[in-house]
């Protein structure tokens, strides 16, 4: 009796997904929309850079596990923190999030990875650590392509409200890196710039427990 009120149920939200998508027309067509999303943050501390380096690798790894890090030698801090070059647009094929990643010249410490993330395709994220005189600025890049309309637009968002949407993931590993750096250089921090809005202040909740709630696929 529950398998065939079951096998009713699933006839019915089917049908009702066709006929939203033959009365909608291309309103409901299946398309890939590219996401970005930018922070920069501020970081004021007299910590080592070896020591912000530590815990900024510390906070990505914690949703990130296949993550290029690098600590380039001889970099000096600067009078203004730096800040990373955004690639050209026209060198990423239109409608991808391919070949538009920034670049993380005079950082400190740089992160790059290619997370796989359910419910996105193409992910790429960067961070970049600028030593300047009276800390560092922490700029933070990342871009993914996702599926939306069509037939599984319906269960896609039921996915999301279940397992996580790729937006979450790239908002809690953005920020857990801040975290990471504040609890253990006790550093105080401040957001300069964001895209999308970022509202409140979220790097300052969750201390140096993770609250990351969808790691990466391996």
């Amino acid at each position: 009796m529950k398998r065939l009120l079951r096998s009713r149920f699933m006839l019915l939200v089917l049908t009702l997904l066709a006929g939203c998508s033959a009365g909608s027309g291309s309103r409901f067509a299946a398309h890939d929309t590219t996401v970005e999303y930018y922070r920069v943050f501020d970081i004021r501390t007299d910590a080592a850079p070896q020591a912000v380096a530590t815990a900024a690798t510390d906070g990505i790894i914690r949703n990130v596990k296949d993550v290029v890090v690098a600590t380039p030698p001889g970099v000096e801090a600067t009078p203004l923190p730096g800040h990373f070059r955004m690639a050209d647009p026209a060198t990423g094929a239109p409608g991808t999030a391919a070949g538009r990643n920034p670049t993380c010249e005079g950082a400190a410490w740089t992160a790059s990875a290619a997370p796989h993330v359910r419910g996105s395709d193409n992910m790429n994220m960067v961070a970049c650590l600028f030593p300047y005189k009276d800390g560092y600025h922490l700029d933070m890049y990342a871009i993914f392509t996702k599926p939306e309309g069509g037939w599984l637009s319906w269960p896609r968002q039921v996915g999301g409200m279940m397992m996580g949407t790729p937006e979450k993931f790239t908002e809690t590993t953005m920020l857990d890196i801040v975290r990471a750096i504040r609890t253990s250089t006790r550093a105080q921090v401040s957001l300069v710039e964001a895209k999308p809005n970022l509202a409140g202040t979220p790097w300052l909740e969750g201390g140096d427990v993770p609250v990351g709630t969808q790691a990466s696929k391996p």
